[in-house]
């Protein structure tokens, strides 16, 4: 029988939530959007949950969510992807801030060398299999132009283990939402190449559409259900209103 699980860690000066998802059974799983201090505490996290690394997903292409893929996807080997229109911040990370790429240096004492060689460009409409488990790919973007979001199937009853959120198990579908939602809000827009009116295209084509009990997990902030959001969360209910 599978033993499927759902870690979270809200890691560095941003508090981005990293996920990792996999089997302990088969031994591998995935890692979604490790952010600062990742080059260390991911490792970390592998060897608690007991599992060898497969591929580290990325939602999009902002600092604070891909900060330690250089040194990961070269320790553990394994690709990255990333979609092909966030491939922007990919090369020049300091470009999210509208600054020049010597800012990263500057500013927070980071040498930006991407591992490129690991990179592959990822799709909405794809289907993604790691660890034995599915992850359906929304393209979502709003918050930067290749914002995606995974949602990982099967997981109904999968522990969840995550110190800021109240979720203890998964529904059959969770959303693994980046930036495009948090509890209470969305992801800002006002960053170079973010688009309100996408951002709200983008919640009523991938949000809308979910049963009330799928689980979110944010890349920022507590967990929360696409039920709650959709009778608490103005922005969710301002994007239902446009859509009817």
């Amino acid at each position: 029988m599978a033993d499927r699980f759902v870690l979270g860690a809200p890691l560095g000066r941003w508090q981005t939530n990293c996920w990792i998802v996999g089997d302990r059974d088969r031994g591998t799983g995935v890692v979604i959007d490790p952010g600062e201090h990742g080059e260390d505490r991911v490792p970390d996290l592998l060897r608690q949950a007991g599992v060898a690394c497969e591929a580290i997903l990325l939602t999009h292409g902002h600092l604070d969510h891909l900060w330690a893929v250089p040194s990961l996807a070269r320790q553990l080997d394994v690709p990255v992807l990333l979609h092909a229109d966030d491939r922007w911040l990919w090369d020049h990370p300091a470009a999210a801030f509208g600054a020049p790429p010597e800012l990263l240096e500057q500013e927070f004492g980071l040498v930006w060398e991407p591992p490129t060689d690991h990179l592959q460009h990822v799709r909405g409409g794809a289907s993604l299999s790691f660890a034995g488990l599915r992850f359906d790919v929304h393209h979502n973007p709003g918050h930067t132009p290749g914002h995606v979001t995974y949602l990982g199937r099967e997981l109904a009853d999968v522990p969840v283990e995550f110190a800021l959120g109240d979720a203890e198990a998964g529904s059959e579908d969770v959303l693994f939402s980046g930036d495009l939602l948090f509890a209470g809000s969305i992801g800002r827009t006002d960053f170079p190449r973010g688009s309100n009116e996408a951002m709200m295209r983008s919640l009523v084509d991938t949000v809308l559409p979910l049963e009330d009990d799928t689980v979110v997990l944010c890349g920022h902030g507590p967990d929360t259900t696409v039920g709650r959001e959709r009778a608490t969360n103005p922005f969710l209910r301002a994007a239902a209103s446009r859509a009817s």
